[in-house]
């Protein structure tokens, strides 16, 4: 991905950030106190650089979290106090104040419209991309081959009891569950071996750990018999091998270094789509796991994290490292009562991936992320130990416990009385529990997206993309445009001005629209008023086809180029992929470009 550089934008970022704390949506700041807060951004931006907005703001936003959860704030040492006895930091003191007492003790009375500032302001630049740095990337590789040399437990007493349990659950659940029966597809992303668009449906090896589960002439060809007469030499010349190797690579996550992720073989990543998709599909229609697995909807989640920071029956855990620490010694125990499924799983799994550095890694995980079965595999493993465990220690039934578990990912919530118990039990497995971001008591919650403080949702709205002040990055500007939109809604209209200001001048004069509208535009709730709007800063013409008013406006396209696949190859890809809305062309990944064009506001 390319950015500009970091120097060339922090100004811009600085005066976001502090036209966020000029707003003050409360008016609790006196104009001393405001004039000296945003002094202090500008200051230690100058000294600190990007830094101080990406990393060190959001440590308090972090330690503000702590202390929502523990009832009891810890000054991070990078921010000065507000008197000599004081426990808050000087910076936003006003707000500070109204959570937290001098000792750092939550007051009863904390207005959640208080945290959900704080929160904007201090997490506001933590997720922006920037270029990493050698010794950042360095950590995260080395972090992930510590961790799979780590991924060892004792199968014997509490621990062999919950195993136990907790694989005959995994058997009542895929009782009569059919892994052959599934159909085979691509996932969006890259390939370890390196094929792209229409490539990925000419497969040129074969493993034989996916043959034995998967044969090739029953799932990687479409026309049978009659097929594989006529490709008969492409079926000699498949390069036979045993194992796949997937390859480590690195994307944008947040401010603190990249997010490693695994690309699969071409081939292994055609079964893992379909015995994944097959997988979660059942498990969000299986009675037991119905609505408590989730791999589709957030909001059960979400809805649990906003009603337990009010009646504090929920408590939320969040787990480290979550898909690189689900050994393939847990997943064998725990489906080991579904033998044809653990086959299954075994045979779709890459057993080493290749680092940056050129250096091989077998694999003592079961798959890391970026394996389409990594999600559901994990999701399942998380609920059915945390029901073993709870099973035990109150004698009663899974099926009764099952019902107050609630697994997306690694989002996981639990009844707060059972919270401890979950954690002990899952880190028994050398499973990583991140015990900063568990909120087991207190009114503030966050699961799947939403960050939840006495009902209300204190969610901030985050600075992602760079700008770049290229005119023709889609991306970029689609971004910001949103951006601008979250922050006109939350009342930060100091803030989302200075966006729409730097858009206009980049981009030209922006429409109006809805949420429904199919452009990037300013929102509005009344279609009429956008329409009304749009008629005297655009072009506009009356569209008797389609019978409304349309004007010329900047919209988002992904770039295409026509598709060279053909015969059996073809049909293979329609049948499973389906044809598309252009079966003629191919859409490149990450390609989103700007163009101008006629769009109707409804």
């Amino acid at each position: 991905m390319q950015m500009v550089s970091q120097n060339s934008q922090i100004g811009f970022y600085a005066e976001l950030v502090c036209r966020l704390i000029r707003c003050d949506p409360l008016n609790l700041t006196t104009s001393k106190h405001l004039e000296r807060d945003i002094d202090t951004v500008m200051c230690r931006v100058a000294n600190e650089g990007l830094s101080f907005l990406t990393k060190t703001l959001p440590l308090l936003g972090k330690a503000l979290d702590s202390g929502l959860s523990s009832s009891r704030f810890t000054r991070p040492m990078e921010f000065k106090t507000s008197s000599n006895r004081g426990s808050t930091p000087a910076f936003m003191q006003a707000y500070f104040k109204r959570v937290f007492d001098a000792s750092g003790n939550l007051l009863d009375d904390t207005d959640p419209l208080v945290i959900k500032h704080l929160r904007q302001v201090c997490f506001f630049c933590y997720k922006l991309e920037t270029v990493y740095q050698p010794d950042q990337i360095a950590s995260v590789i080395d972090g992930f081959v510590r961790t799979d040399a780590q991924l060892e437990f004792a199968d014997e007493g509490e621990t062999s009891f919950i195993l136990n349990a907790g694989s005959y659950i995994i058997r009542n659940i895929f009782s009569g569950f059919d892994p052959k029966d599934i159909m085979p597809r691509h996932g969006p992303g890259a390939v370890a071996t390196g094929e792209s668009l229409d490539q990925k449906f000419t497969f040129s090896r074969l493993y034989s750990g996916i043959h034995q589960c998967y044969p090739y002439y029953d799932y990687f060809i479409v026309g049978g018999g009659t097929e594989l007469v006529d490709r008969l030499e492409w079926y000699k010349s498949l390069t036979r091998l045993d194992q796949g190797c997937a390859k480590v690579v690195l994307v944008p996550k947040d401010s603190r270094g990249p997010r490693l992720i695994s690309e699969e073989p071409l081939e292994f990543q055609w079964v893992q789509q379909g015995l994944g998709r097959k997988m979660m599909a059942h498990l969000e229609s299986f009675w037991m796991t119905k609505g408590h697995v989730n791999f589709t909807d957030q909001s059960i989640n979400q809805r649990l994290a906003l009603s337990s920071s009010i009646d504090n029956a929920y408590s939320t855990i969040d787990m480290k490292d979550a898909s690189d620490r689900v050994s393939l010694k847990l997943v064998r125990r725990m489906f080991e009562h579904v033998p044809e499924l653990l086959a299954c799983l075994e045979g779709c799994r890459t057993t080493s991936t290749l680092l940056p550095s050129g250096r091989v890694v077998t694999l003592n995980k079961y798959a890391p992320m970026g394996s389409a079965l990594c999600f559901p595999v994990e999701s399942i493993i998380f609920w059915c130990l945390i029901v073993a465990a709870i099973s035990r220690e109150t004698s009663q039934p899974p099926s009764l416990v099952g019902k107050e578990v609630y697994v997306y990912g690694d989002d996981i919530i639990v009844p707060r009385t059972h919270a401890l118990l979950a954690v002990h039990a899952l880190e028994r497995f050398s499973l990583s529990v991140n015990l900063s971001k568990c909120m087991l008591t207190g009114p503030f919650r966050e699961s799947c997206g939403v960050d939840a403080f006495k009902g209300v949702d204190v969610s901030p709205s985050r600075l992602r993309k760079q700008w770049t002040d290229r005119p023709g990055d889609g991306s970029a500007y689609a971004s910001y445009v949103s951006l601008a939109n979250f922050l006109s809604h939350k009342g930060y209209s100091l803030c989302s001005d200075c966006i729409w200001d730097r858009l206009e001048r980049c981009y030209g004069v922006l429409p109006y629209g809805t949420s429904l509208s199919p452009f990037p535009c300013k929102i509005v709730n009344d279609p009429l008023r956008a329409t009304v709007n749009n008629r005297r800063t655009h072009k506009w013409r009356y569209n008797r086809s389609y019978q409304r008013l349309e004007f010329y406006v900047n919209r988002l396209s992904s770039k295409r180029v026509v598709s060279q696949l053909d015969g059996w190859p073809r049909l293979t890809k329609d049948l499973f992929q389906g044809i598309g809305e252009d079966p003629s062309h191919v859409v490149l990944p990450r390609s989103t470009q700007m163009k101008r064009g006629w769009m109707s506001v409804y």
